[in-house]
This record gives C-alpha cells, sequence and structure tokens, in this order.
C-alpha cells in the first residue's frame, strides 16, 4: 500500500486548498452567494471539497489495490498518522492563538463589515464536549476553533468504511459496478426528498461516501476513461465544475449542484492524470510546491487569518491582512509539512514498523 504515482493530483490538491482559502478570504467580509459569479471563479471553495473527496476516494482505491483483510488494521493506522498528527498541531496552534487574542474583544473588529461566522471562533466554549471532539474528531465539537476541519470528520470515519466498500465492489458478482453508486444515490436522493440530508453527521457519511465512490469507479475504469482526457472534455471538466459560478448561483439545489461538481471533478481528474498538456502545467514548480503543502495550508489559513485579523484589520485593512495571511500561512504550511507530515510522520511510521 505504497504512496499513489498519480503526482498531478498533489499538484490538483494544492489548486483547491487554495480556492479554500480564496472563499475564506471572501466570505470574511462578503455575504457567500456573492461569489458565485463567472470572475470569482477562483473562490471555489465549496466545490474543492467535492473534489476533495473524488480524490480521495481515488487515491484510497490505489492504496487498496492488493488489499487483503490482515492489511486492515495497518491501513488504518496509516490512515490516522496521516491525518491527526497536522491536525493535532493544527488546532494547539489555534487554542495558543486564541488564548492570546482573549484581550481583543469584537468590537475590535467593528466598522470592517465581517461577517458572523467570523466571530465563532472567538466564541468557543471549552467544555468537556468540545475537548472530546477535538481530541477524536468523532463528531463536529472541535470545529469552532476551526472551521474547516469538518471535513476531516468524514475522512476519518469514511476511511474505516472503505475498505469494505472496495471489497464488495471488487467481488465477482454478476452485477454492474455502477450499481453501488446507484445505490448509495438512491438512498440520498431518499433522504433528500424527506429534508434528512445532511441533518446529522451519519447522514453525511453516507452522502459523502458517495463521492469516495466516484473517484474508486474512476480508478476501476481508468483505462476506459482515457477516451475523456482531452481539450474538448478538459472544458466540458471545468464548465461542470464550475456551473454554479457561471449561471450565477442559479442552481440552488445542493443535491443537484454537487452531483454537477462531482462529474466535473471526475474529469478533472481524468484529465490531469491522462492527459500531457495538463500534466506539463501541473509540473509547475509554485503549484507543486502548494500540492505538497496542502493539507498544512487547508488546516492553519483559518488561525492565521484570524490571528492577523485581530491583530492589524483595523491598522492596515482586510486586503493587506489576507495578503499577510497568505503569505504567513504559506511559510507555516511548509514548515509543519517538513517537520510533521514529512519527517515526524514517517518517523512515527517506523517506529510502529509500518511497510
Amino acid at each position: 500500500m505504497d504512496r499513489h504515482k498519480f503526482v498531478g493530483l498533489d499538484s490538483l490538491r494544492g489548486i483547491a486548498a487554495l480556492m479554500v482559502v480564496f472563499q475564506h478570504f471572501w466570505e470574511m467580509n462578503h455575504i457567500s452567494d456573492d461569489r458565485l459569479r463567472p470572475w470569482f471563479f477562483y473562490c471555489a471553495g465549496h466545490e474543492a471539497v467535492i473534489l476533495f473527496f473524488v480524490m480521495s476516494g481515488f487515491v484510497l482505491s490505489h492504496q487498496l489495490r492488493n488489499f487483503c483483510w490482515q492489511e486492515y488494521p495497518q491501513f488504518i493506522l496509516k490512515r490516522i498518522i496521516r491525518i491527526y498528527p497536522p491536525y493535532y498541531l493544527a488546532m494547539i496552534f489555534s487554542i495558543a492563538v486564541l488564548l492570546l487574542m482573549s484581550n481583543f474583544y469584537r468590537s475590535s473588529l467593528s466598522g470592517l463589515g465581517l461577517q458572523d461566522w467570523f466571530y465563532i471562533w472567538s466564541q468557543t466554549t471549552f467544555d468537556s464536549t468540545l475537548w472530546r471532539g477535538l481530541t477524536t474528531i468523532i463528531g463536529h465539537c472541535g470545529s469552532s476553533l476551526n472551521l474547516s476541519v469538518w471535513t476531516l470528520f468524514y475522512e476519518v470515519w469514511i476511511s474505516l468504511l472503505f475498505p469494505f466498500v472496495w471489497y464488495i465492489s471488487c467481488l465477482q458478482l454478476k452485477l454492474p459496478k455502477l450499481l453501488l453508486l446507484l445505490i448509495f444515490g438512491v438512498i440520498n436522493y431518499y433522504l433528500w426528498s424527506l429534508g434528512l440530508l445532511l441533518q446529522n453527521d451519519w447522514s453525511g457519511i453516507v452522502y459523502y461516501l458517495w463521492f469516495f465512490i466516484v473517484g474508486m469507479l474512476i480508478y476501476q475504469n481508468l483505462a476506459f476513461c482515457e477516451k475523456f482526457s482531452n481539450i474538448w472534455w478538459w472544458i466540458v471538466a471545468l464548465t461542470l465544475y464550475f456551473s454554479n459560478y457561471l449561471f450565477f448561483g442559479k442552481i440552488t439545489s445542493r443535491l443537484l449542484h454537487e452531483i454537477i461538481v462531482a462529474a466535473g471533478s471526475s474529469l478533472i481528474i481524468i484529465n490531469v492524470i491522462k492527459n500531457n498538456k495538463i500534466k506539463v502545467i501541473l509540473a509547475n514548480s509554485v503549484i507543486r510546491f502548494y500540492g505538497r503543502i496542502s493539507y498544512s495550508l487547508y488546516l492553519f489559513h483559518l488561525p492565521v487569518l484570524y490571528a492577523v485579523s485581530y491583530l492589524y484589520a483595523e491598522k492596515i485593512g482586510l486586503i493587506a491582512v489576507k495578503l499577510i495571511t497568505l503569505f504567513a500561512v504559506t511559510i507555516i504550511a511548509q514548515l509543519n509539512f517538513y517537520l510533521i507530515e514529512n519527517r515526524f510522520c514517517n518517523w512515527l511510521k517506523l517506529r510502529i514498523g509500518l511497510r
């Protein structure tokens, strides 16, 4: 279960992580849906989350390609080591910054037009529920410290379930593999029709697992998918992915919108892997750099944004705050990648004896 060989996906993660950062830059002082214009496509952070989930399904499938059940504990340990150490450091950083900023009140940012969600961080209550969610990621209770980490809840739980899904998909049954995708699609549609879709964490697992399955099916049918790797399908991919921007937010159904984005994400992944022209673009050193630090960038950008805003927003303005945040979080993410994601996590794997 080695590291995946599809290096273009790492670069794609970097672009997606930057889109999440830019969406939060936008949303801190604008109404979220006001970004749904073609010229604000770089703020497509919500779409990037769907892309992350589809990519995770693809990469996990590659890791499980020779899977046997004796390797299940090893697979889970690798996922824990991949997710938790960088996450813990980011949350410790967020707590430390919050405590240092405790003398700065909401009034210190008054007059800047910041949205209400931006103050959730400073209103964090350190009770037992928060600590339990914070330390285990078994719920969203720790998310007020860092609103971005809600996705890790699904990464953790779906990682536990995914080998079972992979195993079922590999059984020699006389049923099309698309049936698995259809079953989860029907379940999600049923929940949506009842108004229960994403109403709790557990229905969310069923929902987001669907996107992982999309990535799995791409991996299992990669040779067939190669026919979709050309400039015309690339245009279709971007059109689907940015559809709500191109149509000025007219796609109001979340379910429909995210299905369309998943289709666009699938075509993007196929072209990143199979289209040589796209590979050349993603081989750019800057894009590859942000690809390497994408997870740390995702984890640290909000705590850094909070800190810089509370310290300097009134003095230098929000544009300068966002530029400083991007510069600072790039440095912090690079350090976290090198020291924690790379050196510490690899050392931990060796200590445990993971191959």
